[in-house]
């Protein structure tokens, strides 16, 4: 068999992984095989393998392709008010073009992560790596005075908000990217200014 291009190969996989996201959120994550995924993108189970070595691999490729990492814009933040309106633009990005059938899919995706080491894996992963960096951002804006337990203790309880924020306005028809944005806001200033005193805080 031919070897396919860099440039046809990640044609393909994003190909696959789409399919695969409509067949997680018109069956269900549990209820999808990977014969419904390879008939929704007109592919053999080979072509699908030769990319994917299974449902979870196409999770790990959703995860990395859908899914935003916070990195680069929060570290650029020199003071609360720049961290915290990175925070509300990550957060607002993040959500753009999402639907509930797909916060769905996802939320079913995380459950089934309990059942799948691998899955779980990629999850966590994501989950450190966006703690690390938040939780260094956090002790550079604080210095000697936050301690690297209480910077990931601040870290995980802005990412834990955030990422239920997210799925509880996915789900919610009525919301909009003016209310999203001020809930996110609210949330940010509540965590944020309960370690570092309000007048450090720029345009608070």
């Amino acid at each position: 068999m031919p070897r396919l291009s860099s440039d046809k190969a990640d044609e393909r996989r994003h190909h696959i992984l789409d399919a695969a996201m409509r067949c997680f959120i018109a069956s269900g994550f549990s209820a999808t095989s990977i014969r419904d995924i390879c008939r929704q993108a007109g592919m053999s189970i080979g072509g699908v393998y030769v990319h994917f070595d299974g449902k979870d691999a196409i999770v790990e490729g959703l995860v990395a392709e859908l899914l935003r990492d916070h990195a680069f814009p929060l570290t650029m933040a020199s003071d609360l008010g720049g961290l915290e309106e990175a925070l509300v633009a990550d957060h607002c990005a993040s959500m753009q073009g999402w639907n509930a059938g797909e916060a769905a899919a996802w939320l079913e995706i995380i459950g089934a992560s309990h059942r799948s080491p691998r899955i779980a894996a990629i999850f966590s992963a994501r989950l450190v790596r966006a703690t690390d960096t938040l939780a260094a951002v956090l002790k550079r804006l604080r210095g000697e005075d936050m301690s690297e337990g209480g910077a990931r203790v601040h870290a995980q309880a802005l990412l834990a908000g955030l990422e239920g924020l997210s799925l509880v306005q996915l789900l919610e028809p009525s919301a909009d990217d003016e209310g999203r944005a001020k809930a996110a806001r609210i949330l940010v200033r509540g965590v944020l200014g309960s370690f570092i005193p309000a007048q450090r805080r720029v345009g608070a």
